[in-house]
């Protein structure tokens, strides 16, 4: 166990766990930031930022580094239905378009956005054991064992844990964590890039059963 005690605990340093620890730093708040990732690290889902999005990094001062490089803005979304085919602008929220950038990119922003806060960082940190007081159901997370590399295991401790570790979420399993909203799985994605395909626009081609999408280069 370090000798540090934090505020906040944030597991997963994606679009999800770097802002909110970004945000509670700037709120002075004392906040350990933990992935099993190094970053910049790849994830092929979840490009495409809508004018929402774009919206909040605006007013996180990150914008500007999300959109520099000479990422193309998307100004219009087709989607071809076969016997029908709309377009329109996603403009929204006092911006024209949408972008989208590499997870590389955008990842690594802000993750470096949390650090500036004054959030601890580290990267290549695996979770292994949520802290607890209490037993059953009035146990209270208290916060984390894991370690980094082959490093020995380290305890951290919080007044709160935040589990931001996507879609098979350890801290969610480890508290039993119900299910809302739920939907049945319905389909399968695949993401990968191609070069030459002469993409302007987002454009979405869908037909019974499959359908394909794509759009204008991403930074790498």
């Amino acid at each position: 166990m370090t000798d540090k005690n934090y505020d906040a605990i944030v597991v997963g340093a994606r679009y999800a766990g770097a802002p909110t620890a970004m945000l509670l730093a700037r709120r002075g708040h004392r906040v350990l930031l933990v992935d099993r990732a190094r970053f910049p690290s790849d994830t092929v889902s979840t490009h495409l930022i809508h004018p929402p999005g774009l919206a909040a990094l605006d007013r996180w001062g990150l914008l500007s580094r999300v959109t520099a490089g000479g990422l193309p803005e998307i100004a219009t979304y087709a989607f071809d239905l076969g016997p029908v085919s709309l377009a329109g602008s996603p403009a929204g929220y006092g911006f024209p378009g949408s972008y989208a950038p590499r997870r590389t990119v955008l990842d690594k922003i802000l993750v470096d956005a949390a650090s500036e806060a004054g959030a601890e960082v580290r990267e290549a940190f695996s979770v292994e054991e949520l802290v607890t007081d209490g037993q059953g159901a009035d146990g209270v997370v208290t916060g984390i064992r894991g370690r980094e590399h082959d490093g020995p295991q380290v305890t951290e401790r919080a007044r709160v844990v935040i589990g931001a570790d996507g879609a098979h979420s350890f801290v969610a399993r480890a508290v039993g964590a119900a299910s809302y909203a739920e939907k049945p799985k319905l389909q399968t994605s695949y993401y990968t890039y191609w070069s030459g395909l002469g993409f302007e626009h987002f454009e979405a081609f869908l037909r019974p059963d499959r359908a394909f999408a794509g759009g204008p280069p991403t930074t790498t």
